[in-house]
This record gives structure tokens, sequence and C-alpha cells, in this order.
């Protein structure tokens, strides 16, 4: 058995999931849920869900600004003319 598997929950909510925990955590439209065992002799289940990743430029500014250390501009370099 895996350790880990995806769900995808739809934005209409025809799983069955309920519709607070969908609100709660930010499956309102739908997204993707991590699926763990649980182990605990009862077959349980743990949904996590999975934020989704942002892409392109915004995506790109949220990771610097995670940053522990601040990113400096690189000095331009002048090339010399023909």
């Amino acid at each position: 058995m895996k350790d880990l598997d995806t769900m995808t929950v739809s934005k209409v909510g025809r799983s069955t999931l309920p519709r607070w925990w969908r609100k709660s955590s930010g499956l309102s439209k739908g997204g993707l849920v991590e699926v763990r065992p649980m182990r605990d002799g009862k077959n349980s289940i743990l949904l996590t869900p999975k934020l989704a990743k942002r892409r392109g430029a915004i995506g790109l500014l949220e990771l610097f600004s995670n940053c522990p250390a601040p990113i400096l501009p690189p000095e331009r370099h002048h090339f010399p003319f023909k």
C-alpha cells in the first residue's frame, strides 16, 4: 500500500466530503487533496488539502518573499562597443 495518494475534489462538490469542510479548507472551488492511510485497524484515512501552486511572475515573487535573506539585484555588466 502506498503511503501517499492524491484525490481531486470537484467544484460542484459531488463527492462525499461535507460542505463545511470544503469551505474551511479552501476547497469550495475544488482542488487536490493528499490521502494518507492512518493504519489504526479501522481502515481510516487522513485528508490534507494541497495548496495550488502559483505560477509565473506572481508565484516567483511569492517564493522570493519567503526567503530568509534579502536578494540583491545583480550588478550591470557594461559590454565594450565595437
